[in-house]
């Protein structure tokens, strides 16, 4: 039983909540580049996102250690960003490819699951700060 692709919200601190996409196999495929407040405004977010996927832009980042992420944006804002760096920058472009396309197959509105982000606690040093290269 193949499962489609997702969106869930994940609960990043007290009062903040970030959206991400997971593919059938429950892979993160992509997430939101700053928390929201509420979850209304996570929601909008997502909403908005699918029904301008095809109007982004893209461009690809290169970190130290062969490292490449994607991030999707307008041309003022970025909307979206990889979840996890890539070896090689193809396959960053394959993630972003897929991220894309799971973007349009998943299910908006009902069903779209709440989760605490259980690494936080292991974040004493940096509360509030998010893994994103981006600035």
């Amino acid at each position: 039983m193949k499962k489609n692709p997702r969106f869930q919200l994940v609960r990043t601190g007290e009062e903040t909540i970030r959206w991400r996409l997971l593919g059938g196999n429950n892979v993160s495929l992509g997430s939101a580049p700053a928390d929201y407040p509420r979850a209304e405004e996570c929601l909008a977010a997502i909403t908005w996102l699918s029904t301008h996927i095809t109007d982004l832009t893209s461009d690809f980042s290169h970190l130290s250690g062969g490292r490449w992420r994607w991030r999707l944006h307008t041309d003022d804002r970025i909307v979206a960003i990889a979840s996890h760096a890539y070896g090689r920058r193809i396959e960053a472009q394959r993630g972003l490819d897929r991220f894309r396309s799971a973007t349009t197959e998943a299910a908006i509105g009902e069903g779209i699951e709440t989760i605490a982000d259980w690494r936080r606690k292991y974040r004493h040093n940096s509360p509030g700060q998010s893994p994103n290269p981006f600035p």
